[in-house]
């Protein structure tokens, strides 16, 4: 059986015409020329091989069949049009699921924070956060907006970046620790110690670190633990087992509980940079670019009272 292809105009131009009564009111109200109108709807009838018109000179009426295929139009109509009000909403006012990728490391103090104040402001947005440190294909796995950490620009990519701020790196380890292994006088002495280590790559592992003058070096460690969750690690410096480099906002409560402590204060790792990656700039929804004037705005403030005092 051969499909139909109807135009779906013309089935508005028949609940019109049935709705004003005749042809000469319907092109009137649509602004048509009647012999158009006419010819449309004798294209229909064509089309289906059925009558859906008694016309006469005065007057028109529905066939039977015609009655029925008029109350599936006004269903049809009326769908279509709440199918557009939808996708209006979502042009006028942010609404809707927006998905969000975001690091470990931004979870605890940052994004615990800053979400719960998203949604009160925007209370018909849904979000749905995923929490990974890789690098998500946005387009493949549907995410809107994700946020990075980076201490290098993306490159050869495709994706929009809209760069937020820096974010300090600091060496810490317990009192504990340091009591027992020594306190380091230079970035040498950490070759000695064991160290927590962010990252799962194959080579040797090592910190680059610099100095207020701007010199730079590269240590090679002692890899007590390697891991890509930071909170992990974060965790084994506070069992006392090793030197670890850590965003400042990761540790600000530990500093400020005296549980973390700088090592080698006049050294530290190259500052990492805050990016919001999203897949383009057209056709962006009001409820992702929300996130994104939100994030914008809210974020930076937010690492930098986090890492005050470094």
């Amino acid at each position: 059986m051969s499909k139909l292809t109807i135009d779906l105009n013309d089935l508005y131009f028949f609940v019109q015409v049935v709705d004003h009564g005749g042809f000469t009111a319907a092109a009137d109200a649509l602004v048509i020329p009647k012999s158009r109108l006419s010819r449309r709807i004798a294209e229909l009838e064509k089309l289906l091989g059925v009558r859906l018109l008694h016309r006469t000179s005065r007057r028109i009426a529905l066939t039977d069949v015609g009655a029925e295929f008029y109350q599936r139009c006004v269903a049809m109509i009326a769908e279509a049009q709440a199918a557009e009000d939808v996708v209006q909403r979502t042009l006028v006012e942010p609404v809707g699921v927006i998905r969000v990728s975001a690091p470990d490391g931004m979870v605890d103090l940052v994004l615990s924070d800053l979400l719960p104040r998203f949604m009160a402001k925007f209370p018909k947005v849904q979000v749905m956060t995923q929490i990974t440190n890789r690098n998500v294909d946005l387009v493949e796995e549907r995410i809107d907006v994700a946020l990075r950490i980076n201490a290098q620009a993306l490159e050869n990519s495709s994706l929009i970046q809209a760069n937020l701020c820096e974010t300090p790196w600091g060496l810490y380890a317990s009192p504990s620790f340091i009591k027992h292994a020594g306190q380091p006088q230079s970035p040498a002495d950490l070759a000695a110690l064991d160290a927590l280590v962010f990252g799962m790559e194959d080579e040797a592992p090592a910190w680059r670190l610099q100095n207020r003058a701007g010199e730079q070096l590269a240590i090679k460690l002692k890899a007590r633990m390697r891991s890509d969750n930071i909170r992990l690690l974060k965790k084994a410096a506070l069992a006392h087992m090793g030197v670890i480099a850590l965003p400042c906002h990761i540790c600000s409560e530990e500093r400020g509980q005296g549980t973390l402590q700088r090592v080698l204060p006049d050294w530290r790792p190259p500052a990492g940079h805050v990016r919001l990656v999203f897949p383009t700039r057209r056709g962006v929804v009001p409820a992702v670019r929300a996130y994104i004037e939100f994030l914008k705005t809210e974020l930076p403030a937010r690492i930098s009272l986090l890492s005050e005092s470094e």
